[in-house]
């Protein structure tokens, strides 16, 4: 610990911050030139992290019964309960999203001399879609989803309402970070004026959908439990956890919500800027060369009837 507070006042005497110090304060270090006598590339990353305006979450359930009439009177039954409960809690102040996904026979494993098998009972199942506004709701809707029997969260959707200003952000600091960088060239000494300008913008958008903590249920026979006899239950929970983040704040000129720890949307915006300066004696080289080979008398023969070569004048 002792090693570690000199080496970490050393640093900060020499006007130098640590890689979480320039995590915070927005800024890192980024990549700022490639040049060469004649060439020069330089590239800026800016990243936003975009708190989300909202969040999809999608929970599915399945219900089970003899008759289709008596399947749907109890997934209505739960669900309605559920729902109502959910949006008198203020979790969601929509109205949820009900969406029946599969409506399936389940038949018996009893072999049978008839040809139409007749089904044991039906099997419905849906997707519950809430719109939530904060992240910390979606710990108090499991909670209410968990007391009426709703395990199985399959996605997690944020949202943006619109997008157009975090991309008008990112334009404009990245614009102010290459002109950072073309200066920083210019006081080195390499010059610009003569010569051609290109560049390329890329830019990506990455969701935090695949990255929260989520737990499975594989259960081939929990739907025979309320009509076969002598059916078995068994339960295989995994889970997979992964972190919110995935792009690396270091490799960034720039971050916009450096300090946010809540799940967020992350946009990349890339800008490679290229110059390439004119070869002065390549070209007087090839002008030189051109003027010669206009310079050189073509000389032109052409054979008579007689098998005779004569010259031909040129400009005649």
């Amino acid at each position: 610990m002792s090693l570690f507070a000199i080496s970490l006042t050393a640093q900060k005497s020499n006007a130098r911050l640590t890689s979480f110090e320039k995590i915070n304060s927005n800024e890192t270090t980024g990549i700022v030139a490639d040049a060469t006598s004649n060439s020069l590339s330089i590239t800026t990353t800016i990243i936003y992290n975009a708190i989300p305006d909202g969040y999809h979450i999608t929970y599915t359930k399945s219900f089970i019964s003899k008759s289709v009439e008596e399947v749907e009177k109890q997934m209505n039954a739960v669900t309605d309960k559920l729902v109502a409960d959910v949006k008198k809690a203020g979790i969601c102040n929509e109205n949820a999203l009900v969406d029946i996904i599969a409506l399936d026979p389940v038949f018996g494993l009893d072999l049978s001399d008839s040809i139409a098998a007749k089904p044991l009972g039906y099997k419905i199942t849906e997707n519950i879609t809430f719109n939530v506004r904060k992240i910390s709701q979606v710990r108090d809707l499991a909670k209410k989803c968990l007391e009426h029997d709703v395990y199985d969260m399959v996605s997690a959707e944020a949202f943006l309402h619109n997008s157009t200003p975090v991309y008008d952000s990112l334009s404009i600091k990245a614009l102010e970070f290459l002109n950072k960088k073309k200066k920083l060239c210019t006081e080195i000494g390499w010059m610009f004026g003569d010569g051609k300008a290109s560049f390329t913008k890329n830019s990506d958008v990455f969701y935090p959908s695949d990255r929260y903590l989520k737990s499975y249920i594989n259960n081939q026979s929990i739907y025979k439990n309320h009509i076969a006899e002598n059916s078995s239950i068994t339960y295989s929970r995994g889970v997979n956890t992964d972190k919110y983040f995935t792009l690396n704040l270091k490799d960034a000129d720039f971050v916009f919500n450096a300090k946010e720890t809540n799940p967020v949307i992350q946009f990349r915006y890339q800008i490679t800027y290229g110059y390439v300066k004119r070869d002065r004696e390549k070209e007087k080289e090839d002008k030189e060369k051109e003027k010669e080979e206009q310079s050189k008398q073509k000389i032109l023969f052409i054979m008579d009837k007689n098998g005779e070569l004569k010259k031909v004048e040129m400009g005649k």
